[in-house]
């Protein structure tokens, strides 16, 4: 009777081991998913943000472009993070974060460490919706980089009381002012139909381009910055026609100038914009035309990604 009872007591111990075993692999298993979890979502939060960083220098500066993200992914990573920013196209920029965690409880069944890796790519696409346009209503047309073009025409030059300015928000020549030195606070997008503001208002349109001029004097073409109010954004549409009264227009599009002045009054007043590509943040589609406005967006990496 005694070496059966030594004989189960032998039993529920060997059983009592392999039980705890099992349970230690289970609590390393839970922890330590766990911990690669949190690290693997701090890789894509760093490699998306990488990738928007970059993607704001395309289309015109590809290198400018890598090494933003590089810069972002270096201020906001851990110090053994590997982190490759690649710039496919002047409108594609991919993002690869790397990190070896190491393990806690998995050490104890032999995981020392683990790699865990994320991927991203931001793309540009053509604005099909943004806030903060100026008030001048440009006729579409194949733009010139670089080139100047006129964003708001004198009394001699207009089409019967409309001189390429836009009512948005409301009529008169106070909110149109504003408009020109804030941007208009309401989203515009492809499709939509606005309503022409009738008069030369020379004097708000020369007020609010000087306003804008004024807080950065010194900005040039070549070396204005993103977020600068030099750089205006402007809808594009489909015509102005020859009527003598306020009517609606639709946009079809929208176009980013540097604004380099208002010159004239009365029926000289003219404003003038040099062409030049930009990005905003803003709502893309797939189907808007490329006037060279462009939001970022993040796709799947794969989509883009050299094979």
């Amino acid at each position: 009777m005694m070496t059966f009872v030594n004989n189960q007591k032998g039993t529920i111990t060997v059983l009592t081991v392999f039980a705890l075993t099992a349970l230690l692999g289970f609590t390393a298993l839970i922890v330590d998913v766990g911990f690669l979890y949190v690290n693997r979502a701090e890789l894509v939060n760093i490699a998306d943000a990488a990738a928007l960083a970059g993607v704001q220098d395309l289309p015109n500066d590809t290198a400018q472009a890598e090494a933003s993200g590089r810069e972002y992914a270096a201020q906001n990573g851990h110090p053994g993070d590997v982190v490759e920013v690649a710039v496919p196209t002047n409108k594609v920029v991919t993002a690869t974060a790397k990190r070896t965690v190491n393990m806690t409880f998995a050490k104890i069944i032999g995981l020392n460490s683990v790699d865990v890796r994320a991927e991203a790519a931001a793309v540009l696409r053509p604005t099909s919706g943004v806030i903060g346009v100026v008030p001048f209503g440009v006729v579409w047309q194949e733009f010139i980089y670089g080139q100047t073009y006129a964003l708001k025409v004198g009394a001699g030059d207009g089409y019967a009381g409309n001189y390429d300015a836009l009512a948005l928000g409301g009529t008169g020549s106070r909110n149109y002012t504003d408009n020109i030195k804030l941007g208009y606070d309401a989203k515009l997008s492809v499709d939509q139909w606005v309503s022409t503001e009738t008069g030369n208002m020379s004097g708000g349109t020369s007020e609010g381009v000087n306003y804008r001029i004024d807080l950065d004097p010194y900005a040039t073409f070549n070396t204005v910055e993103i977020g600068s109010p030099r750089i205006v954004i402007v809808p594009l549409i489909e015509s102005i026609t020859n009527d003598t009264g306020r009517h609606d227009v639709k946009i079809v599009g929208f176009a980013g100038f540097f604004l380099e002045g208002v010159a004239g009054s009365g029926n000289d007043n003219l404003v003038s914009g040099k062409f030049m590509q930009t990005v905003v943040a803003g709502d893309t589609s797939g189907t808007a035309t490329d006037y060279g406005v462009y939001s970022a967006a993040l796709v799947p990496y794969e989509s883009v990604a050299p094979n």
